[in-house]
């Protein structure tokens, strides 16, 4: 997220939550897969950002209904952002599994495996070539078919980044991809592969 949701219009907000609660679920089923406590703590982080942004939303469209039918207009917005919200809290509910350490039954992790794509949390050291590089001149989805997805830098959080966006030292990457390029990118990202 580039804007502080209070910095951000109503057409702004209502995408960045789309966006967020995709992200949310692909990182919630990764979690249970994964048994990753860090994907799950990424649920969680990524709901309290969802709660800003629809109280945001809440208040823009208020105060955007002028007339009756702009009040039904806006209702139509409110009631897909009260949809939205609700993926969202059943991709943390998903992620509770692994935060609350219950058993998964095998049929669903099975079902879990099969999937095509993964999601994957990657640290970027130092020491690896994408610091200082640009999404675009990675050419990671290329390479090794996997797709940045979002980046967190410190407490910010950048989703769908751009072409442009390069890459720091210490910034959290969430890829979508093959089994295999995540195993790459893992060894990119902490600088034990040079080639890709």
């Amino acid at each position: 997220m580039e804007k502080r949701p209070e910095d951000m219009n109503l057409k702004e907000i209502f995408v960045e939550m789309k966006n967020i609660s995709e992200l949310m679920v692909d990182l919630a089923y990764s979690s249970v897969l994964f048994d990753s406590e860090a994907m799950a703590d990424e649920v969680y982080n990524l709901e309290e950002t969802m709660d800003d942004l629809n109280h945001q939303l809440t208040i823009r469209a208020l105060l955007a209904a002028r007339t009756r039918d702009e009040a039904e207009q806006i209702s139509e917005i409110l009631n897909v952002a009260s949809a939205i919200m609700d993926i969202s809290n059943h991709a943390q509910n998903i992620s509770e599994i692994v935060a609350r350490d219950l058993d998964i039954h095998s049929v669903i992790l099975e079902s879990l495996k099969y999937t095509d794509e993964k999601i994957s949390r990657v640290t970027l050291d130092e020491q690896s070539l994408l610091v200082g590089m640009s999404l675009r001149e990675s050419q990671l989805a290329t390479h090794i078919g996997v797709t940045i997805i979002a980046v967190r830098r410190e407490t910010r959080r950048i989703y769908n980044p751009r072409k442009s966006f390069v890459f720091r030292d210490g910034d959290i990457l969430i890829a979508r991809g093959t089994e295999e390029g995540h195993l790459i990118l893992e060894e990119i990202a902490k600088g034990r592969r040079t080639k890709w």
